[in-house]
């Protein structure tokens, strides 16, 4: 079984939506955890919560999102909320200007000649 959010299945919404619930309720359970002492590592990994966003499938998702400012208001909730926590946040885009000083941000250029090449070591040929 999956969420229902607003007397709708979770499933029942666009990928942007999916994606966004889905990091809250993974945040959620590292809150839970933390708040009754329960086993957690202190960390969780986002894969590309925010990439979805851009293009709502539906349009009453669209119509949910559109003004909100999502993209700035994650990064800005996190970096307000979460100092004693680690989110490690793997997505395409960079985040929004002003956020940048007030989180560690590393940048996979994909380029071994150039700043960080990936999350592994470019291998030797």
């Amino acid at each position: 079984k999956d969420l229902v959010i607003g007397g709708q299945p979770r499933t029942s919404r666009g990928k942007g939506l999916r994606a966004i619930t889905h990091s809250a309720m993974t945040i959620g359970l590292m809150d839970f955890c933390k708040e009754r002492n329960l086993s957690h590592p202190g960390f969780v990994v986002l894969d590309s919560p925010l990439l979805a966003y851009w293009q709502p499938e539906a349009s009453e998702d669209k119509a949910l999102l559109e003004g909100v400012g999502l993209r700035e208001n994650f990064y800005e909730y996190l970096a307000n909320n979460y100092n004693d926590s680690q989110i490690l946040i793997i997505e395409n885009e960079t985040p929004p200007k002003g956020i940048e000083g007030r989180i560690s941000l590393t940048n996979f250029t994909g380029n071994p000649n150039e700043g960080r090449y990936g999350f592994f070591p470019a291998a030797e040929d």
